[in-house]
């Protein structure tokens, strides 16, 4: 068989069921492929960069692998910006990208679509980055990507392949799907932490991404409710636990001085699940924490984490990285919590008090006073809660998507999108594409602004292509307000902040979408709710200034 033909053969055995891809002349033998192979569902976007954020919330989503198919040159470098956003996010997606023929590589002839050292482009956004030079090598190569991606961290890998070599024909076979390797995990181990969790009055959770990719949300509650532990999420773990859950605070702690004060600070103990304590989640909202290097009041790692603290991640770099840990346990967060949670039940181990109602109503009044602080965007994200079923999916960007980190409750995991780390523009919109092509069946509301909405609004074609209703919301402000307020207040004036837009119900018009202009906030999640009732999709400009965020 062709290399190009084994390709498409080995993504079918590791179970893909869906490409993301933008068609250019050297991939034309694997699209060709793919016409033989109906069970794999191509999905062609306008640009690469939508493709791959397309392909990153399609995997958030399906807990799948989401793979691209990029050609050579200046479609490979258009995608290195959403491997950049995965590889933040620590989420597998596979990016398979063309190369010019062999007898051209790396010699800088000229010839059409070349790159320099184009693996050179994504070694920073990746865990591993591979060329395969001869058509036997393309089964192991993709179970090799597959075995990284889905053993230890979760990184972003790249496959470069020669479009001459995609054409060859060999003696090929494809291998059984590709192995998972996971830590070894220490009993002496388990038991310390045991120790340390059943030893303390006031023991904490903290939750990361590394629980979503574990698939540990079940373990996760059965340890919170065995120890009475609140739960302090990240943006990462948004919906792991349901956000209705008593124990379960969600992503507030940097927007609430009532749960530093009430529960992290008065932790005798905390166990840290699948997390590196990123910047944006330590932020203290202590007004006399130090500002950081840039002179903004960002404050990250100014958290008091508990000084004894076990730390559970699939990746040991993480463990003294940010916060020193006391006991440091390489694994994944599921299999570790299975087996704590025998430990504690083979001791019988019982909490010293019941907690739930007493953390139910801590959360209540931080959100009585988060909605105090911004009652408009409170409110408005209320609403759209209401009007949104319970097992929606919602992308978000602009003030009130960031708003939405902390105030939109979630009931499941991988369902709430953003870009919290890399901060893409763009992703949001992207991002509620990949999602309604992975659960089609789910309702996906898109919340844009319209700086970032325009980054990528050609992906409206995608949309009508494949007649994908989704509701998407332009808050639109004119400009890049969040940037504008920060260059107001640090320097009382302001620069290329201000923007030109379209008439967006023009535009939606041009698409064949439903459109609706609402001018009170009020009436938003009405628009949305009957949005989600239509058979196409619908674009929402919402003419708005909201409060500065932060």
């Amino acid at each position: 068989m062709t290399a190009a033909k084994a390709l498409v053969e080995t993504l079918a055995v590791n179970g893909v069921d869906t490409v993301f891809g933008v068609l250019g002349s050297t991939l034309l033998p694997v699209y060709d492929e793919l016409i033989d192979h109906p069970e794999i569902q191509l999905i062609a976007p306008r640009g690469e960069d939508g493709a791959l954020h397309m392909a990153d919330a399609y995997g958030r989503v399906t807990g799948k692998v989401g793979v691209g198919l990029i050609t050579v040159g200046a479609g490979a470098a258009y995608s290195v910006s959403a491997m950049g956003e995965a590889y933040a996010e620590s989420l597998p997606l596979l990016n398979i990208v063309t190369q010019v023929p062999t007898p051209y590589l790396d010699q800088e002839k000229g010839v059409y679509h070349e790159c320099r050292d184009q693996m050179g482009l994504f070694k920073p956004v990746t865990g591993w980055c591979h060329r395969i030079t001869a058509p036997e090598e393309v089964p192991a190569a993709i179970n090799e990507a597959f075995t990284r991606m889905r053993s230890g961290r979760p990184r972003p890998v790249m496959l470069e392949i020669p479009s001459d070599v995609l054409k060859i024909e060999a003696d090929i076979s494809i291998p059984s799907p590709a192995r998972v390797n996971r830590p070894t995990i220490d009993a002496q181990q388990v038991k310390q932490v045991a120790d340390l969790v059943a030893g303390a009055k006031r023991p904490v959770l903290w939750a990361g991404g590394g629980v979503v990719s574990s698939g540990a949300g079940p373990e996760l509650k059965a340890l919170a409710e065995l120890l009475q532990a609140p739960i302090l999420g990240t943006n990462g773990s948004r919906g792991v636990i349901p956000d209705d859950h008593p124990l379960t605070l969600g992503n507030m702690l940097t927007m609430s001085p009532l749960l530093e004060d009430e529960v992290l600070n008065t932790a005798d103990a905390m166990l840290a699940l699948g997390t590196r304590f990123s910047e944006r989640a330590t932020r203290s909202t202590d007004k006399k924490a130090a500002l950081d290097v840039t002179g903004r009041s960002a404050k990250g790692w100014t958290l008091k984490i508990p000084q004894k603290m076990a730390h559970v991640d699939i990746d040991a770099a993480e463990f003294n990285h940010n916060y020193p840990t006391q006991i440091g346990v390489q694994a994944d967060a599921r299999d570790f919590l299975q087996k704590l949670l025998a430990e504690l039940q083979a001791r019988k181990f019982k909490p010293a008090e019941r907690r739930e109602e007493q953390i139910a109503m801590i959360k209540d009044r931080a959100r009585t006073a988060l909605r105090a602080r911004v009652p408009v965007e409170m409110q408005l994200l209320d609403d759209l809660r209401a009007a949104i079923p319970r097992n929606g999916i919602l992308a978000a960007q602009s003030i009130a998507g960031h708003w939405a980190r902390y105030a939109f409750d979630m009931y499941e995991p991988g369902k709430f999108l953003f870009a919290n780390t890399f901060g893409s523009m763009g992703y949001a919109f992207h991002a509620a594409i990949g999602a309604k092509i992975g659960c089609p069946d789910r309702p996906v509301v898109a919340l844009c602004g319209d700086g970032g909405f325009m980054f990528g609004c050609g992906e409206l074609a995608t949309i009508a292509h494949y007649k994908l209703a989704i509701p998407i919301v332009v808050f639109n402000n004119g400009g890049y307000k969040i940037l504008q307020n920060t260059q107001k207040k640090r320097f009382g004036r302001h620069i290329g902040t201000e923007l030109t837009n379209p008439d967006f119900m023009k535009l939606g018009d041009a698409f064949g979408f439903h459109t609706a202009r609402v001018d009170d906030l009020g009436q938003l999640a009405p628009a949305v709710a009957n949005a989600l009732k239509k058979d196409r999709a619908t674009l929402i400009e919402v003419p708005v200034e909201f409060k500065p965020y932060r």
